[in-house]
């Protein structure tokens, strides 16, 4: 079995291609475990009181973390969670983006990018939310969102 690996910036996401001279268990096994490895992390549990929810990646606006603690913000509530930021920075799919040393946005979900006087502010769709973007990370929020499918 060949493995080749292409990597470049015009690619806008990650696309896996097997060519195979037949359909055999072995292929089988191979599409099931990428499959596998795709859904590990498309949900997170969040916990608000009490109570845990299961999160949906792509409902989640942002990551932040304040005293310590790191909570997922949606467009009405902050869950706490129970992973640090550099662990979500690690497994958090590409749709995810590191922006300051204390958060993680949805790239997806931003609705308008804008400087202020006190820095770079993300807007996102359907909310009042906002957050800061560090000057460090700036340059490659930009390019990520000119990659963006609309």
């Amino acid at each position: 079995m060949k493995i080749r690996v292409d990597v470049s910036p015009k690619y806008s996401e990650k696309e896996i291609v097997i060519k195979s001279p037949e359909e055999d268990d072995e292929l089988k096994k191979i599409v099931d475990k990428i499959k596998n490895i795709e859904s590990e992390f498309s949900q997170i549990n969040g916990y608000l009181n009490e109570t845990v929810y299961s999160l949906d990646l792509k409902e989640i606006l942002f990551f932040e973390t304040n005293d310590r603690n790191v909570y997922a913000h949606t467009e009405n509530n902050a869950f706490l969670i129970h992973y640090r930021l550099y662990e979500l920075d690690n497994n958090l799919p590409d749709s995810f983006l590191r922006v300051s040393k204390s958060s993680i946005i949805n790239i997806d979900e931003i609705i308008s990018l804008s400087r202020s006087v006190t820095g770079n502010l993300v807007q996102f769709k359907n909310t009042y939310k906002t957050i800061y973007v560090s000057r460090r990370f700036l340059k490659e929020l930009k390019n990520r969102l000119n990659q963006r499918k609309f």
